[in-house]
């Protein structure tokens, strides 16, 4: 089997391949077409139209939107449309100085005054994927123009990341459109930002078409034009690969057909340290699952190695109680404890015990029959959720798997309606602290006071380095108590025709399919 490319080289590649910093590509150099299956809708492609995995949305929105910095899991912030940023002694007021060479893609100019209203927006705004980092991590008091190129934010509480995470992951809005859209979350035109493509068509549940913004600030990227088909089922996207009719895939690649791609003229493969996981949701407000010994002994009953040896082929490493993903530089180094032996222990002396001796445990005469939700167009979801019931047998606790097509799938979940679930783990939710905390609230449900003590103190601290170590110590809170059960992260491994398009670049965090992997000049920003 052809070897994986290794991410770094992939990298030093497209730097030397990359015109010098600063000048912009000759449109002669402009590949005129690339076609990229992704595998889910994720509406208009406006910060408001986030939809849940699977499929890409943040690096989809970014092709047409930018942040003020570049990428929210690097370990030192990059400017993007912020060219530098400077804090207080108590890192509650920050100076933000922009860029004064951009424009939106209607030809209006890039202002501070659109900074100032795009955080306003989404602290006063309904909720979505990013408005938690203007209202509640951290809490964004007031937003002021100084003039026309410098922005001054004032948190309510000491806000060490603002500079490495909240100005890294919202994306600007233009005030002249959006001081008009009343309800962004019903909002169906096609967004005007100042990133690299202008998305020109979007069709439901079919396709996007994105042209190159030749004014970009950065040169004009390295495609004229972008065609994603919506490809729902993995066998048919990776199918079109195969033949010729796409050029890349969004999805991840199994690790069963590796070989076969490694096989198939012009696909070349590269690791793409995309941070990803499945997780086991729990509804806490169902008994057992109300209980957090019967949780603990849940927790030990899974083997993660068996699931990361059979369902990923190796492919992978086995959960952690930490959460985060291991390769994010939050991440606080646990193993789970895989301990069926221990796990019986624990339901016996909780009183949940097999009276009647046919297997399955009971409490109050009702045997533990659980149910475990997981998408039916998942493969590896669906095999993941079998095995865990397998495992679940041996210390006397029924599950079954029920599939369900992802849109009844979300319904289910954004419901409640669930016992277990699986999920799956995203970049955001992995590698940034502040979703994190917003997630255990809006997502998980977690109620532990401990932990509330503890997000308190992460609140209050004044360095990056103050609340690492908080976060290390929810990190740890999470392996006696964990907020969702998670099985494995997986290697991200992506596929594509290198005699389409060469210039994929690996980014921690993102995989491959970003729009810095489009931009000539963005190789060199990101070595930097």
């Amino acid at each position: 089997m052809r070897p994986l490319l290794v991410g770094v080289l992939g990298l030093l590649m497209l730097i030397v391949l990359s015109p010098a910093a600063g000048g912009a590509q000759e449109e002669s150099e402009q590949l005129e077409k690339l076609t990229i299956a992704t595998e889910a809708d994720k509406g208009n492609l406006t910060p408001y139209s986030f939809r849940p995995p699977p499929g890409l949305h943040a690096e989809l929105t970014s092709l047409v939107h930018d942040t003020l910095f570049l990428d929210p899991y690097t370990e030192e912030p990059i400017p993007w449309l912020a060219t530098e940023a400077s804090a207080s002694s108590d890192a509650k007021t920050w100076t933000v100085t922009l860029r004064d060479d951009v424009t939106w893609h209607d030809g209006e100019e890039f202002t501070a005054d659109d900074v100032a209203f795009t955080y306003e927006y989404y602290k006063e705004g309904p909720s979505n994927r990013y408005s938690h980092h203007a209202h509640e991590y951290p809490v964004i008091e007031s937003v002021e123009t100084l003039d026309a190129s410098t922005v001054e934010f004032t948190c309510a509480d000491p806000c060490p990341t603002l500079q490495l995470i909240t100005l890294a992951d919202l994306p600007i809005l233009p005030e002249h459109i959006w001081e008009n859209v009343e309800d962004p979350q019903t909002y169906t035109e096609l967004p005007v930002g100042t990133g690299p493509y202008k998305l020109v068509e979007y069709v439901e549940d079919q396709s996007y078409r994105l042209e190159a913004n030749e004014d970009y600030f950065l040169g004009p990227p390295a495609v004229q034009e972008i065609e994603m088909p919506i490809v729902t089922d993995p066998s048919s996207m990776f199918l079109a690969l195969e033949t010729g009719q796409v050029d890349t895939v969004t999805r991840n690649i199994p690790p069963e057909i590796e070989e076969r791609l490694a096989e198939t003229e012009d696909i070349e493969m590269v690791e793409g340290d995309r941070f990803s996981s499945v997780f086991l949701r729990f509804n806490s407000e169902t008994p057992p699952l109300d209980q957090q010994e019967f949780r603990r002994a849940f927790d030990m009953a899974i083997d993660r190695q068996a699931l990361v040896d059979t369902v990923l082929l190796g492919s992978g490493t086995p959960g952690s109680p930490s959460f985060l993903h291991p390769d994010s530089r939050w991440y606080e180094s646990q193993e789970a404890s895989f301990d069926p032996e221990q796990a019986n222990t624990i339901l016996d002396e909780a009183g949940i015990t097999d009276s009647d001796e046919d297997g399955v445990r009971e409490i109050d005469g009702e045997p533990v029959n659980l149910s475990v939700l997981v998408p039916a167009n998942d493969p590896q979801q669906i095999r993941t959720a079998e095995l865990v019931a397998q495992q679940l047998e041996e210390v006397g606790v029924g599950l079954e798997v029920e599939s369900l097509d992802p849109g009844t799938l979300s319904q289910r979940q954004n419901s409640q309606d669930f016992e277990l679930s699986t999920f799956q783990g995203v970049p955001h939710l992995l590698g940034d602290p502040t979703q994190l905390m917003e997630s255990l609230t809006s997502l998980l449900f977690y109620a532990n006071p401990d932990y509330e003590e503890l997000k308190s103190e992460w609140s209050e601290a004044t360095t990056i380095e103050e609340q690492s170590e908080k976060l290390s110590e929810i990190q740890t809170l999470f392996s006696e108590d964990p907020p969702a059960f998670t099985l494995y992260y997986p290697d991200t491994n992506y596929a594509y025709n290198t005699s389409v398009y060469d210039g994929w670049i690996p980014v921690k965090g993102h995989g491959i399919h970003h729009k810095w992997s489009l931009i000539p000049q963005a190789a060199e920003l990101l070595d930097e």
